[in-house]
């Protein structure tokens, strides 16, 4: 029969026996010992906190940068460089140079003859026209009550103008007063109604950048805080602010812009689609490239950037922010 005492301390004997196992020793002295209760154990490493800071940190300046740098939208555009109050004379006459009286940078004075086509036809008529007059006019004053002879006369008169007008317009002639910046013909060439022949430059003139941005900008460029920037081709660190003078209140077709670039940019430019015209003003005729100063010429080309709009970067990523 089995003491039931000693079966209970068998049990203790076990159970101490398992912890033996489990804990060690002196773990269980030390807690024994322990005049506090003891901490938990910590078993993240130094380093794993710091990372945990510094993470925190980069999202919160991230969100900080994203909601107040702004990125802006650019429209860009062909530009094109013209002189304001630069005329070109063209001719009236087909014909064939026969003479030019200027020479480039020379300056003119209203009605100098420019250059001269071949006239001989017309001055032969006009010289025989003068002869016929002359004696008709001899006749008239012999016998001043003839009214045959009066009516001759005023016939000739008329063809003595219309010879004379003939003979005029072999001669192009400077409609203002200016210095000649270009020659665009020379001796022997032949030219036809409407060809040019010599550019004057006026002493207003000013020198203006055309932009031809695609029509569907046309709402954002009239606002008044458009900024436009001009690089000009050949020359990509030439970029420098212009200022807006005017932006046209139509978009408009190629052919049409081309119109108003003038006639003699025809096959220089190539455009597609409507287009809204911008007229700048350059602060100077010249600008630097490469630390070298150049002249800006007529007839030029570049790009022109404006700044439509704008928003935030946090904004630009969740659009819907845009509302708010």
């Amino acid at each position: 029969m089995k003491d039931p005492v000693s079966e209970p301390s068998n049990n203790e004997a076990a159970d101490q026996a398992a912890r033996r196992v489990v804990f060690r020793g002196a773990a269980l002295e030390a807690h024994r010992r322990a005049s506090r209760p003891g901490h938990p154990l910590h078993i993240v490493p130094t380093w794993t906190r710091w990372a945990v800071t510094v993470t925190i940190l980069l999202v919160g300046a991230g969100l900080v940068f994203a909601a107040t740098v702004r990125v802006g939208e650019y429209a860009e555009g062909r530009a094109v460089v013209r002189r304001e109050g630069r005329l070109v004379v063209t001719t009236s006459a087909s014909g064939t140079v026969q003479a030019i009286g200027v020479r480039l940078g020379q300056r003119v004075e209203a009605g100098e003859v420019l250059v001269r086509l071949d006239d001989a036809s017309q001055q032969a008529e006009l010289a025989r026209v003068e002869r016929e007059y002359e004696q008709r006019l001899v006749e008239l004053l012999r016998a001043p009550a003839d009214d045959g002879r009066r009516e001759r006369l005023a016939a000739l008169d008329g063809q003595l103008q219309l010879a004379r007008a003939r003979a005029a317009e072999r001669s192009v002639v400077a409609p203002e007063p200016g210095v000649v910046s270009d020659v665009r013909v020379r001796p022997g060439q032949a030219l036809a109604p409407g060809d040019a022949v010599v550019a004057i430059e006026q002493d207003a003139a000013q020198t203006v950048v055309v932009g031809l941005f695609p029509g569907h900008y046309r709402p954002l460029l009239g606002a008044a805080d458009t900024r436009l920037s001009l690089a000009l081709e050949g020359f990509p660190d030439s970029r420098q602010d212009v200022v807006v003078r005017s932006v046209a209140d139509e978009v408009v077709g190629p052919a049409e812009a081309m119109r108003y670039l003038g006639r003699d940019r025809e096959g220089a430019l190539a455009l597609t689609g409507p287009v809204v015209v911008v007229v700048t003003v350059l602060p100077s005729d010249t600008f630097v490239a490469e630390g070298t100063e150049y002249r800006v010429y007529d007839g030029m080309q570049g790009t022109l950037e404006a700044k439509v709009r704008s928003a935030t970067l946090l904004e630009t990523l969740v659009p819907a922010l845009q509302h708010f």
